[in-house]
């Protein structure tokens, strides 16, 4: 089995590859079990990989020249990770709606078939969903985005479906809420601020929350992700019954449980200070989004959230090990 991964050097692509690696099989689009016995990452920055089945594209997805390679490997089944993030989609938003959306559908010109259509697995956002939002987001909302990512996401979904209708590709969409943690370093990104509590309060520094104490968010760790988008790949088409797009189911909690599993998770002697400062800007962006992100569907295809956020400081302490 021929498995591509763009963004493959990124936060989710690079622990999406070293639990492929790992687990060394994934379902054919026939649901018969198979071996992974080569696998192509694609990225501008790439780590080295010692492992035989590893194949690497250092360049940028929207790049003609890394496509046409691309096209020639032919994989069975493929992992899009490769995107413009919020704030550089705002900043460039003719390049980004190439990259996020001119490219997603010349790759799937490229390596679509109508004989052996391939998985196509693709993390769309939460940020597809916008304005006046209930506090729990199921799958059937209708989205509004109001930013140009959560617009090119919900682009995605719809060319991902009609390539799926047509036979082309089998696409599997997962909405992810906050993802935690991103090991840095730090951006300007409101979840980034987020992750910062942790980052830095495991690092020992002090640590000031820039949100209220009681205000509350849908996060999901990174491990979690990446068993969402195996368990999304693996799942029959009959048990999808037609779904292309799902949520991810999230964590809700609130800043005083993500400090409160600090506390309990990580040595006091090597934990910073934390206090807290509410940043009234940052606060108004945070109050506009759900609270709760569910699915109807993810728990029948063994998709969950994290059961607690100590899971997630936990899983995120380990992952220092393989930086």
């Amino acid at each position: 089995m021929r498995v591509l991964i763009t963004g493959a050097g990124g936060f989710i692509g690079s622990e999406l590859v070293r639990a492929l690696l790992s687990a060394g099989r994934l379902t054919d689009r026939h649901g018969i079990p198979r071996a992974i016995d080569r696998m192509l990452l694609v990225d501008s920055h790439l780590r080295t990989h010692s492992d035989s089945k590893v194949e690497q594209i250092q360049g940028d997805i929207s790049d003609d020249a890394v496509l046409r390679r691309i096209a020639d490997w032919q994989p069975d089944s493929v992992f899009h990770l490769a995107a413009m993030l919020t704030s550089a989609a705002a900043n460039e938003p003719d390049r980004a709606l190439h990259v996020n959306v001119s490219a997603l559908a010349q790759l799937i010109a490229l390596v679509g078939s109508q004989t052996a259509p391939p998985k196509f697995i693709f993390p769309s956002s939460i940020a597809v969903f916008g304005g006046a939002l209930p506090d729990v987001v199921d799958d059937d909302l209708v989205q509004h985005p109001q930013t140009s990512y959560g617009t090119h996401k919900s682009i995605a979904e719809l060319i991902l479906a009609d390539a799926t209708r047509r036979g082309e590709i089998a696409a599997r969409s997962l909405r992810l809420p906050i993802v935690l943690v991103h090991p840095g370093p730090p951006t300007s990104s409101v979840s980034d601020r987020v992750a910062a509590i942790v980052r830095d309060a495991v690092a020992g520094r002090d640590v000031t929350v820039p949100l209220k104490s009681e205000t509350r968010i849908p996060v999901v760790s990174v491990a979690a992700v990446v068993a969402g988008l195996i368990s999304i790949h693996n799942v029959t088409s009959a048990k999808l019954n037609g779904i292309t797009a799902i949520n991810l189911p999230a964590l809700t909690v609130s800043m005083a449980d993500i400090v409160a599993a600090l506390k309990r998770t990580v040595d006091p002697s090597g934990l910073g200070k934390i206090t807290f400062a509410p940043d009234a800007t940052l606060e108004a962006i945070v109050d506009s989004w759900p609270k709760g992100f569910v699915s109807r569907t993810a728990s029948t295809v063994g998709i969950s959230s994290d059961d607690s956020f100590e899971s997630i400081v936990r899983h995120y302490i380990e992952s220092l090990g393989n930086a």
